[in-house]
């Protein structure tokens, strides 16, 4: 897999590796309550998002616009059947429709520096993965569901509303599947942002995940995602 010895070459301080089998993904936060996430069924290459999270600074130092200082909690990429994917993880504590679109906002920021830096390397081609990104977090209440429809009594272009948008897409229309595809335009958070075409994906399924109230840990095949 070159792609990680291209990045161990070139950003040989943080720890880029090779997970054979499965991976885990931590949230570190004292106070979490989800604090793992583990990917099997396949070879994966690990993005260290400590060097994501140090390129913070740089946009700090610059006065970015606010969306490149956000992170999410793991970046992995793997080949199924000819196909690339990138998978993108963000773990939550809790429920709530703010929780879900900060979350949201996590993985693109990520995926926007992640995808700026591994276009240095001769190994990666945008266009060759599919992305996805996943909101990993404990499952709402009952009563909170029968709430989501208030956003409908909310204005059209507020925060609120965008959020509980989300939430409806992931929950009710898509109840089955919790998931959805969100494009570019689905972004309000980089619509001021001049991007090229290989800045930002085409495309991206979102994934809602269900951790157990008893549990702080989930393990889930990349085959219920391809």
């Amino acid at each position: 897999m070159s792609l990680i010895t291209d990045l161990k070459t070139i950003t040989p301080k943080y720890g880029h590796k090779v997970c054979r089998g499965s991976v885990d993904i931590h949230e570190h936060e004292a106070k979490a309550t989800v604090t793992k996430v583990t990917w099997s069924n396949s070879d994966f290459n690990c993005i260290d998002t400590q060097m994501i999270k140090d390129s913070t600074s740089f946009f700090e130092i610059c006065k970015a616009p606010d969306i490149f200082r956000k992170d999410c909690d793991g970046i992995v990429l793997f080949e199924h059947s000819g196909k690339k994917y990138m998978f993108l993880t963000e773990l939550k504590s809790g429920f709530s429709t703010q929780f879900l679109y900060k979350a949201k906002t996590q993985l693109v920021a990520s995926f926007i520096k992640a995808n700026m830096l591994l276009h240095m390397l001769p190994s990666y081609q945008q266009e060759d993965y599919i992305v996805k990104g996943f909101i990993v977090s404990h499952s709402p209440t009952d009563d909170f569901l029968t709430t989501l429809h208030q956003a409908t009594s909310l204005p059209y272009n507020s925060r609120q509303r965008q959020e509980y948008s989300l939430a409806i897409r992931l929950l009710i229309d898509n109840r089955k599947t919790k998931s959805t595809t969100l494009r570019a335009a689905d972004f309000t958070c980089i619509h001021s942002l001049p991007l090229g075409q290989r800045g930002i994906f085409p495309k991206m399924d979102l994934h809602f995940i269900e951790v157990p109230s008893d549990q702080s840990s989930i393990t889930l095949d990349i085959h219920d995602y391809i």
